[in-house]
Parts: structure tokens; C-alpha cells; sequence
């Protein structure tokens, strides 16, 4: 497939910054529209939570948990600090991150396959279905997506001018450790350097100073590395829960509805054919590997960071779990690469008629990502709202303690804490601020009967999936301190009861 041409005016490296930086601004145009909308879930919750603790106790929690996630915990400190902490607020940088990363995906396209590839890859990366949901989150994820391909950037650079000076080495050794601090499994794209390192020809010879380099960002991020291996505990709750499906995998990774992945799937499928072909033929063609180039080609850039990780997660699920498809995110630029590449590949108009199919196929995941229980079917916006519009201040509010941590409905006092600023907090136990992980400890009621003597109305706050029994959390103990329901408000994954004291 010919490459199709470009306009001249795109061929500076001037007016390519500035195709750079459109398509990033639009990439956080488009990630950060109606990021307010959807609820809180249980993973922003804890960054929320955790950014807003006092620094001493912050680090003194990153010691039992989450210290993987110190670094990008200790930037949302400062920024909440600066912005507050509404949804739009703490979202914003990750947009902004997923702008950066389109730009990046722009420049190392244009660097690997000219000013056509550039324009469709970075369209691919505006509209991806991973990219624009990762804009919405308040994790790391979208910052891990922007050194992983930033980094990818600097790997093909350095290779390309057979660079030994030791200086821009040690650059791309920082750059690999803080890809390490913001989300360590980010270890995984050094696999997938190391396949485009030994697998570019002459560049082989540069396996040395990329070793040492890898080493160097590795003894760096030595502290998170060991403290992440000594937390590792913290994601067992994999082994409970349907890990890399089917579906996950080829659907929701990175295309989020099954009409763009059939899309993609018939893509890749002709990508993998014309790349067998050009192994076979001696005829030069854009999927041959030339190990002379004074570039490596696209596909083994991109396909090596897209892929690499994904199979080693994969692999490793075998073993134990440790898949989730958030996990992977730091690979949906290079996904956006390769799609863009494979598409500009298309001849003339066609091409710009294929893009514009796969940019209306993801519309369906852009429109679902924005609406309100869009994040693991949360609903604490709504429940907090009617706790604000109907709660009085003196009342008394208990959540439901019976599901996991993070599904447990107390998170939406700490995500929504203005609806719930008056009302009494009985069952408290000690503070998530004075522990030493992210969440509060409680009490059950009937232990704390003595702080409802003065309290004339209770909400309680029940967690409820279908099929679930409701009005099991607390109830009966609220009764029998002479409490009656008067009022139930079903949510979308939520229950809400008031209740008020029978007096004599």
C-alpha cells in the first residue's frame, strides 16, 4: 500500500511542532469535556484521600500501602492545594497528560514515517477509546502513557544519531525511573525497547549503552521497585474477580466497544498478512525490516511497546493474577500509533475515509465514559446530591462497611465532602488521616449505641448490586434503638434509607 501524499506545507519540522502541539491541545479539548460528569469510584477516591492527607502522614501511609503510587499521590497533594478538589479539578492533569502524549505520538510518527503518518496517528490518538477514558481519571495512568511513549521517543532518537556520549544516556535512565515512580508497571516497555534495540540492524551495536542506561533507571527507581514488591499483597484481590477475558482483552484494553475492535481486528489482520508477505518478498515495501535504515520502521517501534507488555502480563496471569486493563494504558499511544500508520497506509482518499470510520467508532466509549456511572458502575454523585438536598445538619449518617474498601459508599464522604457537611459520623472509629492506609476504620453500631441517644433521624448508605439482598447493613441494629424506616431511595448501585426515632 502506497504511502499517499502529504501537503509540503507539513514537511517543515516547524509547521510538524505545530501540527504537535493542535493535536495535543485537542486531545485535552476532548479529554477533559464532561470529565466532571461521571461519579467518583473507589481508585480516585484513594488518590483524592491520599493527596489530601498532611505530608508527614502521607508518607507514613505509603509505607504500609500504595507506595507505588507515592509520586503521582505527592503531585495531586500540591494540586489540590492549588485547584481544589472537584471532579474537574483532579481529572484536569490527566488530560492535560493525554494531551502531551498525543503530541508525542505525533512527533515520533512523523520521525519514523512522514507527515501523513503524523496526521493520522495523531487523530487516532485525539479520539482512542483507552486515551480518552484515561483523560477522565484522577490516576496515574494517563502520565504513565505520556513518559512511556516520550521515553519511546528519546530511545529512537539517541539509536538514530548511534548516540555514546553519556549524558543524553543518562537522560533517557531518569526518564525510564520516573516512568517507574508515577506507575511501576511500567517496567514492562523495557521489554519492548529491547525488542526494537536487537531487532533494528546495525543499531545492535548500541545494545550496550541501552543496557546501561536500563540499569541506571532501574538502580533509580531501586526504592519504589522494593517497596512495590513488598506491597505486593495489595492486588490479590485479582485472583477474585474475572481477570484477562476474552473481552477485556481484545475489546476493552483499548477500543471499549466491540464495533471498534471489529474494526481493528480486521486492520491488524491485514497488517500481519502484508508484514508475511514482505518477509517473503524481495521486493522493498513499508513492512520490510531494513537493517540499514537509518530509522527503524514504524510497526516494530510501535508494535513492540503496544504489544510486548500486554503478552507479559498475560503470561504472568498464567501464574498468578495480576492483570487489569488499566494497567496497560501506558500502551495506548503506541496502539494510536500503529492504527494511525496502518491507516495512512491506505491509499488517497480512502485512507481519509478509513480514519474517519474508525474516529466515528469510537464515539459510542466517548459518549459512555461521560455519563455519570461510567466508572465501575459508581454512583456516588447522585447519592451524595440527595444526601445534601434532604439531610439536615444534626443528622446522623452510617455507610454500608460489608463490601470491598473500595466500593464502600463512606468513600463518598470523603469524594463529596461538601454534601455532607453537617451530619453526624457516629460509627467512626479512627480517621483515614490518622491511619496508616487510605480508608477509615468503623465501628458497628450496636457498639457506639451511646452516640445515637441524641440523634432524631439516620441515613443509612447501602452498597446493592441485582440479585443482592437490601436492608441487611445496620437496620436491625437502628431498630432496635427505637429507629423506624420511613423512607428508601433505590440508586443505580446504591440504596438510601431514612430513618427516624420512635419516641415515646
Amino acid at each position: 500500500m502506497p504511502r499517499g501524499r502529504t501537503a509540503p506545507a507539513l514537511r517543515t519540522p516547524r509547521s510538524i511542532a505545530i501540527l504537535a502541539v493542535v493535536v495535543g491541545l485537542a486531545a485535552l479539548a476532548v479529554g477533559s469535556a464532561g470529565s466532571s460528569i461521571p461519579s467518583f469510584w473507589g481508585d480516585e477516591a484513594a488518590s483524592i484521600m491520599s493527596a489530601q492527607r498532611p505530608l508527614n502522614t502521607l508518607f507514613t501511609m505509603l509505607g504500609h500501602v500504595d507506595a507505588v503510587h507515592g509520586t503521582y499521590y505527592l503531585f495531586l497533594h500540591f494540586w489540590i492545594d492549588l485547584f481544589g478538589a472537584s471532579p474537574m479539578s483532579v481529572r484536569f492533569p490527566s488530560a492535560i497528560a493525554v494531551g502531551i502524549a498525543a503530541a508525542g505520538v505525533v512527533l515520533l510518527a512523523h520521525r519514523l514515517a512522514g507527515p501523513r503518518a503524523a496526521v493520522f496517528a495523531g487523530v487516532v490518538a485525539i479520539a482512542l477509546p483507552r486515551m480518552t477514558d484515561i483523560a477522565t481519571e484522577a490516576r496515574s495512568s494517563a502520565f504513565s502513557a505520556a513518559i512511556v511513549i516520550w521515553l519511546t521517543y528519546l530511545l529512537v532518537a539517541l539509536l538514530a544519531r548511534e548516540e555514546r556520549r553519556i549524558l543524553p544516556w543518562v537522560g533517557y535512565a531518569a526518564l525510564l525511573a520516573l516512568s517507574l515512580y508515577v506507575f511501576l508497571f511500567s517496567i514492562l516497555v523495557i521489554a519492548g525497547h529491547a525488542v526494537i534495540v536487537w531487532f533494528w540492524g546495525q543499531r545492535r551495536r548500541m545494545l550496550r549503552p541501552w543496557l546501561l542506561a536500563t540499569l541506571g533507571g532501574l538502580v533509580l527507581a531501586l526504592p519504589v521497585i522494593v517497596a512495590g514488591a513488598a506491597q505486593r499483597n495489595q492486588i490479590a484481590f485479582l485472583g477474585v474477580y474475572p481477570g484477562a477475558t476474552w473481552e477485556l482483552v481484545l475489546v476493552g484494553q483499548w477500543f471499549g466497544n466491540i464495533f471498534y475492535a471489529s474494526l481493528m481486528a480486521l486492520l491488524f489482520a491485514a497488517f500481519v498478512v502484508l508484514l508475511v508477505r514482505a518477509r517473503r518478498s524481495r521486493t522493498p515495501s513499508p513492512f520490510t525490516l531494513q537493517r540499514d535504515a537509518p530509522t527503524p520502521p514504524l510497526w516494530l517501534v510501535a508494535g513492540a511497546v503496544a504489544f510486548v507488555p500486554p503478552t507479559i502480563l498475560l503470561l504472568a496471569t498464567i501464574v498468578t493474577p495480576v492483570y487489569t486493563n488499566r494497567y496497560l494504558s501506558m500502551c495506548a499511544p503506541a496502539i494510536a500509533l500503529l492504527v494511525g500508520y496502518l491507516l495512512s497506509l491506505i491509499p488517497r482518499r480512502w485512507g481519509v475515509a478509513a480514519l474517519l470510520v474508525v474516529t466515528l467508532a469510537a464515539v459510542p466509549s466517548y459518549i459512555f465514559q461521560r455519563t455519570v456511572y461510567a466508572k465501575n458502575n459508581s454512583d456516588w454523585a447522585p447519592v451524595a446530591r440527595y444526601i445534601q438536598t434532604h439531610a439536615a445538619a444534626g443528622d446522623a449518617v452510617v455507610f454500608d462497611e460489608t463490601t470491598r474498601p473500595s466500593q464502600r459508599l463512606r468513600l463518598a464522604l470523603h469524594a463529596y465532602p461538601d454534601s455532607f457537611a453537617g451530619l453526624v459520623d457516629p460509627t467512626l472509629n479512627v480517621p483515614y488521616t490518622r491511619n496508616t492506609w487510605w480508608w477509615d476504620s468503623t465501628y458497628k453500631v450496636h457498639t457506639v449505641a451511646s452516640r445515637f441517644a441524641d440523634i432524631d433521624r439516620v441515613w443509612v448508605l447501602e452498597h446493592h448490586l441485582p440479585g443482592e439482598p437490601v436492608g441487611t447493613y445496620a437496620l436491625d441494629d437502628l431498630k432496635n434503638l427505637g429507629f423506624r424506616i420511613v423512607g428508601t431511595q433505590p440508586e443505580h448501585t446504591s440504596v438510601i434509607y431514612e430513618l427516624t426515632r420512635v419516641r415515646p
